[in-house]
């Protein structure tokens, strides 16, 4: 039986199409909230093989991976650093993945050879004569040779075979892929019920991190876990937004800029992207508290940041100058610029727009 917690209802259609034999040979799980679509794909395969897919040799199970000393990996070369990372983290999304990688700079990415791989296993005769399962976490991450040779077999798939695609991204999955998927949507989870979990789960603090969650378990884990690299990552956030507001007319201060720009781009590329999300919330969070709508910003601090304290000197004078930065900064990132020249660039334009007043 199919149980996935806070998506109760979606739990009960997929369980419903598996006992009717009506489920569709390839599917789509948009997961954008972080809540559980990984989680669901893994209980599906599980359901129609009978048993746990990690252990089954009809199941393949394909992910992100990055290159390992110089050659190009494939799922099955991660396997087992697979199996530890998805018992610790059910709720896990693709960037704590790579991470636990110490990917650094390495772009994640599903290539070709990931999918000849998929070619080879699936057109093998099924070793326990039922089901062939294949589950991709990240189509939106398939290179384009990659995705146009997948089309192929999900287009004309071999008998009794199921794919079952996870993105967190689905607007990015090639149109192609993402029309010939019949979709599920993970939705979000109300705040009530992200509380009263974490209530029976002795978190004292269960109110502030359930409205903090945005709708999302994933987050709230990482906030009732106190997340060292999130606490760092706002940290960093601090001490830029300072040394931004000493910056107008003190010139020394430039040089601490640059110090910290250093210091930023000396984490992984993956952990520069989650810094720039993080940017993102605090911006959006200190926007709303200015035109008095607090109940609209849910941030939730781990270094005791006060949000009202930022929010006047973010406001309709600079709020698109910043957002555009942040947007383009991610943009550039994903194309592999100059991290250090990148994030130089981007605390000097950040200081400058911080200490634009409103007309």
């Amino acid at each position: 039986m199919i149980n996935i917690w806070g998506n109760e209802e979606l739990a009960q259609r997929v369980d419903f199409e598996i006992k009717g034999k009506k489920i569709p040979h390839t599917q789509l799980i948009s997961d954008i909230h972080g809540n559980g679509g990984l989680l669901l794909a893994i209980s599906i395969a599980s359901e129609l093989l009978g048993q746990d897919p990690l252990k089954h040799p009809d199941f393949y199970l394909c992910f992100p991976v990055i290159k390992v000393d110089k050659t190009i990996a494939t799922s099955k070369n991660l396997i087992e650093e697979f199996k530890v990372f998805f018992k610790k983290n059910k709720y896990g999304n693709i960037d704590d993945w790579l991470n636990s990688l110490e990917s650094k700079n390495k772009q994640g990415l599903i290539g070709v050879e990931e999918v000849y791989q998929i070619h080879k296993n699936l057109n093998l005769k099924a070793f326990k004569g039922n089901y062939k399962i294949c589950v991709i976490w990240g189509p939106e991450f398939f290179t384009l040779a990659a995705a146009n040779k997948i089309l192929k077999i999900i287009e004309e798939p071999p008998s009794n075979t199921y794919f079952i695609m996870i993105s967190e991204k689905p607007d990015q999955v090639l149109p192609t892929i993402f029309s010939r998927a019949a979709p599920l949507s993970v939705k979000k989870i109300s705040i009530s019920k992200i509380e009263t979990k974490l209530k029976e789960n002795g978190v004292e603090n269960s109110f502030e991190i359930a409205n903090a969650s945005s709708g999302s378990w994933r987050k709230a884990l990482e906030l009732y876990k106190n997340s060292k690299l999130r606490k760092k990552l706002e940290l960093l956030w601090i001490i830029g937004l300072r040394n931004s507001f000493k910056s107008s007319g003190n010139k020394s201060v430039v040089i601490d800029l640059m110090k910290w720009a250093e210091e930023v781009s000396s984490l992984s590329r993956n952990e520069q992207m989650m810094f720039l999300k993080t940017g993102t919330e605090i911006v959006r969070s200190a926007l709303v508290t200015n035109y008095k709508a607090p109940e609209a910003s849910n941030y939730m601090s781990l270094n005791d940041f006060k949000i009202n304290k930022l929010a006047p000197f973010i406001n309709s004078a600079n709020i698109l100058d910043i957002n555009n930065l942040l947007n383009e900064s991610y943009f550039n990132l994903k194309g592999n610029a100059n991290s250090k020249i990148l994030f130089s660039n981007f605390i000097l334009k950040i200081a400058k727009y911080l200490n634009k007043k409103e007309g």
